[in-house]
């Protein structure tokens, strides 16, 4: 992977050989475990290093606001400073996730991605990496309700693995259709493009905990007046986790 500065690329180690080798060997990972998240809500699971997870779009385009987190010390999680600095700001094939300092390494490796974008005028994709979750103080703020919110998803999910809600982080918002407008820096939202069936993968580098919210608001391109969880349609999510026989590059590489 490359970053840039002053227009001078700069080089972050990345074994390219070990990743298309494992992608290689996808058909031969083992299926460990599934499980199906209800519309709306949150979930939290444990993958182990070396495991593989998907998040699996079971009936139309669903926004999934996703926390990782080491499961040696949660205190080490998704950074969005570093990852948009080393990554961009969209995830897909062969995109790391990186944790906050002092840490500073991959999380983990997407390894699969099976979204297909579309054309648009906006340039907007799926996977964003820089944003965070709907909350509900900010709801309280500036329109006096409290719906249901990814915060609140997120906090079920990490109370679920024994954590409290000080674990939550910003998170990466897979299956948003977004971008930054280059001129503007507006945050520019687009209809998303996954159907049934697509998914996204990642090769989990370090024991990890992943937290994961059904955003309650679907594909998030509906205008902000609409936000009403009896009105947008919100669908389930399949979760997939599978063993490899790959063991992780040890950081750094």
């Amino acid at each position: 992977m490359m970053a840039e500065q002053a227009g001078v690329p700069i080089a972050v180690p990345f074994d390219h050989g070990f990743y298309e080798a494992l992608i290689a060997k996808r058909d031969d990972f083992l299926f460990r475990s599934s499980h199906e998240v209800p519309a709306g809500r949150g979930y939290g699971f444990h993958v182990g290093a070396g495991q593989a997870f998907r998040l699996i779009q079971t009936a139309a385009a669903q926004i999934i606001d996703t926390c990782f987190a080491s499961a040696d010390d949660v205190r080490e999680h998704h950074h969005s400073g570093t990852q948009v600095a080393l990554e961009g700001t969209q995830v897909t094939r062969l995109t790391r996730v990186w944790s906050n300092p002092p840490w500073n390494r991959p999380l983990c490796t997407c390894i699969a991605d099976t979204v297909r974008p579309q054309a648009n005028a906006a340039n907007t994709r799926e996977h964003a990496t820089h944003g965070a979750h709907c909350n509900p103080h900010l709801w309280t703020l500036y329109t006096g309700q409290h719906p249901r919110s990814c915060y609140d998803n997120l906090r079920a999910g990490f109370a679920q693995l024994g954590y409290s809600q000080r674990a939550i982080h910003d998170n990466q918002n897979l299956f948003q259709n977004t971008a930054l407008d280059p001129v503007t820096s507006d945050y520019l939202l687009g209809e998303g493009n996954s159907q049934a069936g697509d998914y996204i993968e990642f090769f989990a580098e370090v024991p990890l905990v992943v937290v994961i919210s059904i955003c309650p608001h679907g594909t998030g391109s509906i205008p902000i007046e609409d936000w009403d969880e009896g009105e947008v349609p919100v669908y389930p999510v399949r979760i997939e986790i599978l063993d490899t026989g790959v063991t992780p590059v040890p950081w750094p590489q």
